[in-house]
């Protein structure tokens, strides 16, 4: 009995549910998470008028120099005063910011631009955004499970990469340009749109309560990338913009709260030192930060516009890296530090012991 008990715990930590870190799978409250990882906003772009005459959106200025670019450069602060992100790897990450920095002046040196890194940024951005996307899904999955794991992972993937990869070619024009081309593009759009149904189904399909956090998030992520396409689909310029500066929008705020959520629970969990004591006072650095970097941000590109753009493909290029390195759910104080309750792993020794006992014998009646 003893070695069945054992065996028995051994298979229910393997096969347990998600864990629950929040209330009822919030990442941090209904307000917040709707606000900030959800980002509901989005469908404001959605109303006449959020594009100006000229033919940019009416908030893209804020969104470029307050948002974007501040969220971009947070990684590299992050990773340089929290010594918990670096986990000891400080020679790797030292060594990532050398090498980059070299490719970046060599391409400047050779070149005599940027242009190549530049198309390079593009797509390594998409993904960029396709990754993050999905590791915020991944946070509530592990909070109330459901979906199809593979789907969510490889499927939203894909989408939101085909769907800003199809926003370049519709930028540049050549994609278009053809009419043969064009019918290809139409079949391919309407096939990507498969996905987004797919996830939702998946989601939806569950017997049980459907956790809102996880659903809202997924319909949230989905509405906004179908539309995009839609949009692009039908040649709607003044939608297309709006919706590509709402994506960019979307990305940046959920960033910042991911991070701002982190910060908040580093106040009473993980080492001491600098960060720590920023994190008691973390909304109102984080505001300066952004407001000071946003207004450096417009001096440099005023009078070192070249400069700038070389030091903006250095950091994107590290915050791409960086975050696939001090993000992984799969260890567990970067989950503990995200709000998932890691179950604790079973003593090796006690397992073994448990099925060296020898069996009790069980009377008959």
């Amino acid at each position: 009995m003893e070695a069945e008990n054992g065996a028995a715990a051994v298979t229910a930590s393997r096969a347990a549910a998600p864990e629950e870190g929040g209330a009822g799978g919030w990442v941090v409250s209904p307000a917040f998470d709707l606000l900030f990882l959800a980002n509901l906003g989005w469908i404001l772009a959605l109303l006449p008028g959020f594009v100006a005459a000229e033919g940019t959106a009416h908030v893209e200025f804020w969104q470029i120099y307050f948002l974007t670019t501040p969220h971009r450069w947070l990684t590299l602060g992050l990773v340089a005063v929290d010594p918990d992100r670096r986990e000891g790897r400080t020679t790797l990450f030292v060594a990532l910011a050398v090498a980059t920095l070299a490719v970046v002046l060599g391409v400047r040196l050779l070149e005599g631009q940027f242009l190549c890194l530049v198309f390079i940024d593009y797509l390594w951005n998409g993904w960029h955004f396709a990754s993050q996307h999905h590791g915020v899904l991944r946070i509530y999955a592990r909070k109330v499970g459901g979906g199809w794991p593979r789907l969510e992972r490889h499927g939203l993937r894909l989408f939101i990469f085909y769907v800003i990869a199809r926003t370049a070619g519709w930028a540049t024009g050549w994609l278009e340009a053809d009419p043969d081309r064009a019918t290809v593009l139409r079949a391919l759009d309407l096939g990507a749109l498969c996905l987004p149904v797919l996830l939702v189904i998946g989601e939806w399909r569950r017997p049980a309560r459907r956790p809102l956090p996880k659903l809202t998030y997924l319909l949230s992520v989905c509405g906004l990338y179908s539309a995009l396409l839609l949009a692009l689909n039908l040649r709607a310029s003044v939608l297309v913009i709006a919706l590509t500066t709402a994506t960019a929008t979307f990305h940046a705020v959920e960033y910042l709260a991911i991070v701002t959520t982190y910060a908040w629970r580093r106040q009473t969990t993980g080492s001491a030192g600098l960060f720590r004591v920023m994190a008691g006072r973390w909304l109102g650095i984080l505001s300066a930060y952004a407001v000071l970097l946003g207004l450096f941000a417009v001096l440099l590109e005023q009078h070192l516009a070249e400069w700038w753009l070389g030091l903006n493909l250095w950091a994107a290029f590290l915050h791409y890296a960086y975050d696939g390195m001090i993000w992984k759910l799969r260890r567990p104080d970067t989950a503990r530090a995200l709000g998932i309750d890691v179950p604790a792993a079973p003593n090796p020794q006690a397992v073994r012991a448990s099925f060296a006992a020898p069996p009790v014998p069980v009377s008959s009646a």
